[in-house]
């Protein structure tokens, strides 16, 4: 997103910060200093709104900030890279590098979100009911705004509007039953696209009928979505490696090597006579490991023939993906590792290896 700066960096993610928080941050300030604390709180001097509400709307993109890294860390444990994330006008993004692998995958990584920020309502709402904070006090304005605008972002971000966070779990569910992920991408969309709209109306409504500020603001959110929206249904029109597993385009696993093989041997006989970057290596039915031609230059030629290939194999964790994965989830896998294939397993079992340039040639055809 143009027009950021990194602010820190939270378990190897950069957080960025747009220009556009600013305004955010600036109306939501004016709009608790000038109506929301006034109305709850009428002795505060008037400095006390204008400072208290500007830790309160603070604490509000904090919670976002911890919402987002909600899904990062989740996305991070799956295996997907996460580049950054944005604090922006109408709230957080997370640079989550390519699609998810799975339906269940998509559901966990969405789900997560909204339910931290319903976690930190639920946190603020204990603390509120301990009784710690005094009555009337900045500490309860602050306490009380950070309960209810977590419990709106939660509840916000479940609703069915792609690419809300609720959206995303719409797609995951539709994705799991279809067994299709453009098709569920489709559909989620156009739900998206009709709440987006649904919001454009219910702002117009009511900056005519009640509150300029608040339904200039509802019609630009509904837009965002809607426009978000729409530019995902024209993607997913398209057929890309996303529809396409990796069953599909895989080589058959020929000839695995045994761990106590020579490397001599493994060149002469595996690697040669079938023009090959890489081998399995299979110990009692089982892989252990992978031996690529640039493992083989950490050995000196004279040695080859004393040197077995368990001294210069790859071993667990291995990078793999399943049959039923998609392509480009492969070649992410391929790209982010900086690797020339990865295996295909099917539980325990090699059943196929994806290469870079055998999907590249395959999918060319």
């Amino acid at each position: 997103m143009n027009g950021t700066f990194r602010l820190t960096r939270v378990a190897g993610v950069d957080i960025n910060v747009h220009y556009t928080w600013v305004f955010a941050f600036a109306l939501i300030t004016w709009t608790l200093a000038d109506n929301w604390f006034p109305a709850d709180y009428p002795r505060w001097a008037a400095a006390t709104y204008w400072l208290t509400a500007a830790i309160a709307a603070l604490t509000l993109f904090a919670s976002i900030l911890v919402h987002e890294l909600a899904h990062s860390v989740v996305a991070i444990a799956r295996g997907m890279p996460v580049r950054s994330i944005t604090l922006f006008i109408f709230g957080g993004v997370s640079d989550i590098g390519g699609e998810t692998r799975s339906a269940r995958d998509e559901f966990v990584i969405a789900i997560v979100g909204p339910l931290s920020s319903l976690g930190l309502s639920l946190i603020g709402f204990l603390v509120l009911r301990s009784g710690v904070v005094g009555d009337d006090s900045p500490v309860e304005g602050v306490l009380i705004y950070f309960t209810v605008a977590n419990l709106f972002v939660g509840v916000f971000n479940l609703l069915p509007g792609f690419p809300l966070d609720g959206g995303r779990v719409l797609r995951a569910i539709l994705w799991g039953s279809m067994g299709d992920m453009s098709r569920a991408t489709r559909i989620a969309a156009t739900v998206g696209i009709g709440f987006g709209w649904l919001l454009v109306g219910g702002g117009v409504v009511i900056a005519i009928t009640d509150n300029v500020i608040s339904g200039l603001w509802m019609g630009f959110v509904g837009w965002y979505l809607k426009d978000s929206a729409a530019s995902v249904r024209r993607g997913s029109r398209r057929r890309t490696l996303y529809d396409v597993p990796v069953s599909t385009v895989m080589s058959k696993p020929e000839r695995p090597v045994d761990p106590g093989t020579s490397i001599s041997d493994l060149v002469d006989e595996y690697m040669i006579p079938y023009t090959r970057r890489s081998v399995p290596v299979v110990a009692s039915g089982r892989v252990v490991g992978i031996v690529a031609l640039q493992d083989l230059e950490a050995v000196h030629r004279d040695l080859w023939s004393q040197t077995p290939v368990s001294a210069v194999m790859t071993g667990p964790p291995l990078i793999v993906v399943r049959p039923d994965d998609s392509v480009a989830a492969a070649v992410g896998l391929i790209a982010n590792h900086r690797v020339n294939q990865v295996l295909v397993m099917d539980g325990d079992e090699l059943v196929g290896i994806v290469s870079r340039n055998w999907a590249i040639q395959t999918m060319g055809r």
